[in-house]
């Protein structure tokens, strides 16, 4: 294919800064062969699109006839030059041409927009219907409404493409995660927060209608995956399915028991939730307790049954539905003696870290229960405040975090300045 207008197609070029590109039209010619960019009886290679004191962005477009339609494929070729016209080489491996300013970026979509106007002689492809130039705004929009798993491939292919590295994305991540941090701080020590408890506060937030703080806890959880997902010694929890009913219901559809979450990866995970108010232990010793033991309460005693008996029906049992209504394959999330995680209590209030009697008994029994156990982890709600403040912030809570006042905490701690 013979250059229009000489043998350098980097001559000839029309300014997209200072020349009317209005003026210009994409003409056949009379051998249909080829397509000439002209303007009256002026005829361009190309454009310039970013014109500087010491370098210039050209474009060269070029047009290939199509075998198949017998339109004009435009090639661009973009190249730098300095006042003198020599080409700027790149000092890497990687030839990277920036248009990057305001004004030039937009003499760039001039071009696309001018290639486009002429559709019935210029082939595109669907270059129209894949790429659309949006505002930010109109973006956030349009994302919001599409479901997770869309959301989650979107966001992949926005860190690949935009070759995030991984201390990178964590600083995406952080702002958000701060504040989650924040609010799962005023739920656990539960402090008024706007002159309203924390529960209350969050139930309205998020619409909530069920009275009771195990259901906000059930969708702090819920809505903040990463927390479970990274915390607890599960590996790679995916998802996390609301309330599945894993027993065998009878006739009229009832009496199947409901677990609180079910965590998706390979295998599967259970996990009951309580409050963080829930005692882990009889507030006073029984008459019947041996010696260096306390007896733990009929709450803890009642989840951790229930638990068991979870395990034991979803081993037994069962297919497996996500929020979708769709069944979870079962040969790819092994139901297989499932993990069970029981979410219960606060350490820091019921049995510090303290030497004295009663809560060193107190300590001692719940270890050894958590160390002899092998069906079910059990994790306290400050473990898992603490847990995640470490993935958040790369660091650990200082050893008297719990009893730190309110706003230094906030200030010191989470560095919330106000």
């Amino acid at each position: 294919m013979s250059t229009i207008l000489g043998s350098n197609p980097f001559a000839n070029l029309f300014d997209l800064q200072n020349q009317d590109i209005s003026s210009l039209i994409i003409k056949e010619n009379s051998t249909k062969d080829n397509c000439y960019i002209q303007s009256g009886s002026t005829y361009y290679n190309g454009f310039i699109i970013a014109n500087k004191p010491t370098v210039k962005t050209l474009c060269n477009v070029s047009f290939y006839r199509s075998k198949i339609d017998n339109k004009y494929l435009p090639r661009l070729e973009f190249r730098k030059e300095d006042k003198n016209g020599e080409v700027k080489i790149s000092k890497g491996n990687d030839v990277i041409i920036r248009i990057d300013d305001g004004e030039y970026a937009r003499n760039f979509w001039k071009l696309i927009h001018f290639l486009e106007g002429f559709k019935d002689l210029v082939d595109l492809g669907d270059f129209h219907s894949k790429y659309q130039a949006v505002s930010f705004d109109n973006y956030l929009v349009d994302f919001k409404t599409k479901d997770k798993a869309k959301k989650f491939e979107e966001l992949v292919s926005l860190t690949e493409n935009t070759n995030l590295s991984s201390d990178e994305i964590k600083s995406l991540l952080f702002p958000q995660r701060k504040k989650t941090i924040k609010s799962f701080y005023y739920l656990l020590k539960d402090y008024n927060y706007q002159d309203k408890s924390p529960f209350e506060l969050y139930s309205e937030k998020k619409g909530i209608k069920v009275q009771g703080e195990e259901v906000v806890w059930h969708h702090f959880l819920k809505d903040n995956e990463w927390i479970i997902g990274l915390n607890v010694d599960v590996k790679f929890i995916r998802d996390l399915l609301s309330e599945q009913k894993i027993g065998t219901e009878n006739s009229l559809g009832k009496g199947s028991p409901k677990i609180d979450l079910i965590g998706i990866s390979y295998f599967t995970t259970l996990i009951e939730l309580k409050t963080s108010k829930t005692l882990i232990f009889k507030s006073e010793k029984t008459s019947k307790s041996r010696s260096n033991t306390w007896d733990f309460s009929n709450d803890f005693i009642e989840a951790y049954s229930q638990a068991l008996a979870q395990k034991s029906e979803l081993n037994d049992h069962k297919k497996i539905i996500d929020e979708n209504g769709n069944e979870i394959d079962n040969s790819i999330h092994r139901i297989l003696d499932p993990k069970s995680v029981l979410i219960i209590g606060n350490r820091n209030e019921e049995f510090p870290h303290i030497r004295t009697f009663d809560l060193n008994i107190k300590s001692d029994c719940f270890e050894r229960l958590r160390r002899d156990n092998r069906n079910i982890e059990i994790i306290t709600y400050d473990e898992l405040f603490e847990r995640a403040f470490h993935i958040v912030y790369s660091e650990k809570l200082p050893k008297n975090w719990y009893s730190i006042e309110e706003k230094v905490f906030l200030k010191d701690i989470l560095k919330f300045h106000q």
